[in-house]
């Protein structure tokens, strides 16, 4: 239900690049496979899911491979330099975060961008009605099972002008469109840095 390709081909075709929150890696697949000119890293706190995701990479055939790690986001992101990232994507998982800790993160993710950086961010529209209510039952069911697992003790869903509000004050310039199936409010927001 998600279009790592569509998502993989709005990030940048060189340079280094971040998923945060990569879990089976699909993305950073995707992106390996779109550019040799990438360098692809990985990072999720979950050991299981990062262990298929180094299979899957020793199985692409390209000749540049993503890696992957476990680790803390936040810290994970935080230990970049500043302006050393082509790109960062965060699909799908803002909202396993507080609001503060979101806020963090995004920040972060404007400090480790180069100029003219992307973050691709894929969220929840929060505001669209039954479809966002499809969303958030999803969500609550895959928490609920263990599929997934928030951050802090509840989720933390916003609509799509309160996203767009938060980028901007970050210092991105941002533009979105929809992003997964139509039953779903799934946004794609993709926040550059200035130039």
């Amino acid at each position: 239900m998600t279009p790592y390709h569509v998502i993989a081909s709005t990030l940048p075709t060189q340079g280094q690049l971040l998923d945060l929150g990569c879990g089976h890696g699909l993305l950073a697949l995707a992106l390996a496979i779109g550019s040799s000119r990438r360098q692809i890293i990985g990072i999720d706190h979950d050991p299981e899911r990062v262990r298929i995701a180094q299979s899957a990479a020793l199985r692409l055939p390209t000749t540049v491979k993503p890696s992957f790690e476990v680790g803390d986001l936040k810290e994970k992101l935080v230990s970049f330099a500043s302006a050393s990232l082509a790109g960062v994507a965060m699909i799908d998982i803002l909202h396993y975060f507080d609001r503060a800790s979101q806020q963090v993160l995004i920040n972060e993710a404007a400090r480790v961008l180069a100029p003219g950086g992307i973050l691709a961010m894929r969220e929840i529209d929060s505001d669209a009605g039954i479809r966002a209510a499809a969303n958030r039952l999803y969500e609550y069911v895959a928490t609920g099972v263990g599929f997934t697992r928030s951050a802090s003790a509840r989720l933390s869903f916003r609509g799509a002008r309160e996203w767009t509000i938060l980028l901007e004050s970050a210092g991105f310039t941002v533009r979105s469109q929809p992003c997964g199936a139509v039953l779903f409010a799934d946004t794609l927001f993709l926040g550059q840095t200035a130039l």
